[in-house]
């Protein structure tokens, strides 16, 4: 076998008595939530056999990474590829939020990679290049912040957090959407897309969970300390309630935020939160409601002091009700982000649920590309036309670097990544290559 990472991966496997029980504990993984059709349970048995084979006998070469990286990450040894420096998922989704918070699986970079002495003007304030990770469960404490801001994204917002613990729904929460089009998407528990494949697409039903006050905001305060002078960490929270008492809620939560250190206050608008269910029992976004969401920042505003800045996030909305929107939050705010997943129907391919108990989860990655570009030029649009002054923090279908450049070209001010930062830990790295030398509006020095 040769010195390749195969050949690494291999020997590591070996030394800690994993090679031989490769197959079994990866068809453990792949039927963790379901089972696939016998045909395919068969052939996925197979291949992982050969492979194992062939890396015990010594016989696997650089032509079996794509396969050893799904066998191992289904195993839940995406640690020892990481250790490798192998490009594979960076979140556990066999298992539970909980256990996902303090460890990331993905690989981390030896040194942070970095434009030169460029900076591009982000929420006035300077960061090292403009791309990074959007409130999600991939930034959900101190481990997964240190690990972002390693491997270079420099615009990261912290998980949304509640003024009281939240819990997660249960398993499985994250899946891979191999068949995005069409309604409803279709997607396997034991579904995979290839580490650093452009056309992924994932959906997640969490539920948007929460630590408690008295966990995340040391968490917190740990983070902020976490990354470097031009990198930034906003913090997304979210109120609970109804009328005033919304209102009062994300004042509170947001005023923690605060207490805890934060410089920018970024509202979650755009998960099912805070309206009446709809007939699928999920309750929609409350950026829906224009009054009700103009109500939240205006007193949200008025609960943060002056300097601490403030980011709405919103969900995809037409341009009817973005158009009638943006001039209401436009003098209230720093910056508006979006999109956030698209709500979508999901099943198994044998008509399940994919996520038991909930019909609709959502959908992001390549599928949703178009719609956040269409957003992204319609929010710089009306900033434009209303002579506003707010940030755009672009987000949706960010998988690879052209999908980077064309949010950016869009008019966003900084663009932001998770399915894609998700399956691709190296996305930043590669962005900042491609884009480091030559990105436009840099802040002269």
């Amino acid at each position: 076998m040769s010195a390749g990472v195969v050949g690494r991966v291999r020997d590591d496997l070996s030394a800690r008595g994993l090679l031989d029980g490769l197959p079994a504990v990866f068809l453990a993984g792949v039927t963790r939530f379901a089972t696939p059709p016998d045909a395919e349970l068969a052939a996925l048995r197979a291949d992982a056999e050969a492979l194992t084979a062939r890396l015990a006998a010594g016989e696997a070469g650089e032509d079996d990474l794509p396969l050893l990286t799904r066998v191992a990450y289904s195993a839940r040894l995406g640690g020892v590829l990481a250790a490798h420096g192998v490009r594979t998922p960076s979140y556990d989704v066999l298992g539970s939020y909980r256990d996902n918070l303090t460890t990331p699986v993905g690989p981390r970079l030896p040194e942070r990679p970095r434009a030169g002495d460029r900076r591009w003007r982000v929420l006035g304030r300077d960061v090292g290049f403009p791309v990074g990770v959007p409130a999600c469960v991939l930034n959900g404490g101190e481990e997964w912040v240190r690990h972002h801001a390693r491997n270079g994204f420099s615009v990261l917002t912290y998980k949304t957090v509640r003024s009281r613990a939240h819990e997660p729904n249960v398993q499985p929460n994250w899946t891979f959407a191999r068949r995005p089009a069409g309604d409803p998407v279709v997607s396997d528990p034991w579904d995979w897309t290839a580490p650093g494949d452009p056309g992924v697409s994932t959906v997640n039903s969490f539920g948007v969970p929460s630590p408690a006050p008295e966990e995340w905001m040391p968490d917190l305060e740990r983070s902020l300390a976490a990354v470097d002078d031009d990198q930034l960490l906003l913090v997304s929270v979210m109120g609970s309630g109804d009328g005033t008492a919304l209102v009062d809620d994300f004042a509170r939560v947001a005023a923690m935020a605060q207490e805890a250190g934060a410089s920018v206050v970024e509202l979650n608008l755009s998960c099912p939160n805070t309206l009446s269910a709809s007939p699928d029992g999920v309750k929609p976004p409350l950026c829906l409601d224009a009054g009700a969401t103009v109500a939240v920042v205006e007193g949200v505003r008025r609960a943060l002091d002056d300097p601490t800045g403030l980011v709405a996030k919103l969900s995809w909305l037409d341009a009817g009700a973005l158009a009638a929107l943006v001039p209401r939050l436009a003098p209230l705010v720093d910056g508006i982000a979006g999109i956030n997943t698209v709500p979508s129907r999901v099943v198994r391919s044998d008509g399940e649920p994919t996520f038991p108990g909930r019909a609709v989860a959502g959908l992001s990655g390549a599928a949703v590309r178009q719609q956040a570009l269409d957003q992204t030029r319609r929010l710089v649009a009306l900033r434009e036309a209303g002579g506003h002054r707010f940030d755009v923090l672009a987000m949706g279908g960010v998988t690879d670097v052209a999908s980077f450049a064309a949010l950016w070209d869009a008019g966003a001010d900084a663009v932001q990544s998770a399915s894609g930062a998700f399956a691709d830990p190296f996305l930043a790295r590669d962005c900042i290559a491609a884009h480091g030398d030559t990105l436009t509006r840099s802040v002269p020095r």
